[in-house]
């Protein structure tokens, strides 16, 4: 059986990224990158429509990726097509709708890009019609679907370096993207009691007095999350880019040149040793995510970047803004003011 898959907004994520990228030699990311690429390569799917309300863009990315259908409307893609899986790639503005309308009329799994919406309301509606639906959810922050960030998390159950006690992230990057998600990843997604945080300029949107609505990225400068498990979140606008720690009871995982490489070292006596790791051969991202959706519509077990993860995310995304707004200080979830709306992160 082949899964049918509908694209629902056809430009970056779902097509053009891959040519941003092709000449990146370091790091850990393998192609493909865009969605229509990792379709290709999983031979348990065949995109059978795309849809986008930019003719231009539309035609384009049915001829390179030999679409054979186009819509203009989402809605008139999910009720004529059927499709079990959707890509949600549209800005955010328009993901609640399309991933709650996609829900309410038989799909099965959705992968949708970050951020996953402009609102924890938004996301709330989500979450509501997802689980009362049984459809599963892949999000598009890829780190926890790489071969390094994976290889981190197996030493780390491995238990040899001890009880995971933290996870660090370095330069600060937007909230609601990529770096978040896998600093929760490397924690195994526990439950946050405890967020603070600051955060560089916002950007209200315009007649904006309310502190409720705002544009563009917003990078962390410092952040804190505490969690159930007696793990903590640290971030800080300084430091490698793409670098992560993730510190245990006996030993550091420092994850290198974003996914290229990690190094562990172990606590002997009043130093740290460092210890051999044998290198893992890297993977598309994008593809291992897809695979993970088909598994999930197959088996009924979530995958890694699941609904639980995705709202975990979201959550401390939104709850970094409040206690930015606040003045740093920390915010027991559930966070307040869930109609603040926030777009690109």
């Amino acid at each position: 059986m082949r899964f049918r898959v509908g694209i629902i907004g056809c430009g970056r994520m779902a097509s053009t990224i891959e040519d941003e990228v092709q000449g990146l030699q370091r790091g850990g990311l393998i192609l493909p990158y865009c969605h229509a690429g990792g379709y290709i390569e999983v031979e348990e799917t065949e995109m059978v429509a795309a849809c986008d309300i930019a003719e231009n863009k539309l035609s384009t990315f049915m001829e390179r990726w030999d679409v054979p259908r186009g819509y203009n409307d989402f809605r008139q893609l999910i009720d004529k097509e059927k499709p079990d899986i959707l890509s949600i790639t549209t800005r955010p503005e328009q993901h609640a709708k399309a991933m709650i309308y996609g829900a309410e009329n038989g799909v099965k799994g959705m992968y949708a890009e970050k951020p996953l919406c402009c609102s924890l309301a938004e996301a709330d509606a989500i979450k509501e019609a997802f689980q009362r639906n049984n459809v599963f959810l892949e999000f598009g922050p890829m780190r926890r679907n790489w071969a390094v960030y994976r290889q981190a998390r197996q030493i780390a159950d491995s238990g040899q370096l001890g009880a995971v006690k933290s996870a660090l992230g370095f330069s600060g990057n937007s909230i609601g993207g990529h770096f978040l998600d896998t600093l929760l990843y490397l924690l195994d997604d526990p439950e946050p009691v405890s967020i603070s945080g600051t955060l560089d300029e916002l950007h209200k949107t315009e007649g904006e007095d309310n502190n409720l609505r705002f544009i563009q990225d917003t990078p962390i400068l410092s952040a804190l999350v505490k969690f159930d498990n007696n793990t903590s979140l640290h971030a800080a606008a300084t430091g490698i880019n793409g670098e992560y720690e993730l510190v245990c009871q006996e030993g550091i995982i420092r994850i290198q040149n974003d996914g290229e490489s990690i190094q562990v070292r172990q606590k002997s006596q009043n130093a740290y040793d460092p210890i051999e790791v044998a290198p893992i051969e890297p993977w598309s991202g994008t593809s291992q995510k897809i695979r993970e959706l088909v598994e999930s519509i197959k088996t009924g077990k979530p995958g890694t970047s699941n609904l639980r993860a995705t709202m975990l995310g979201t959550e401390i995304g939104f709850g970094l803004y409040e206690s930015h707004l606040r003045g740093g200080i920390a915010i027991q979830p559930p966070i307040p003011n869930r109609e603040r709306w926030v777009s690109s992160w």
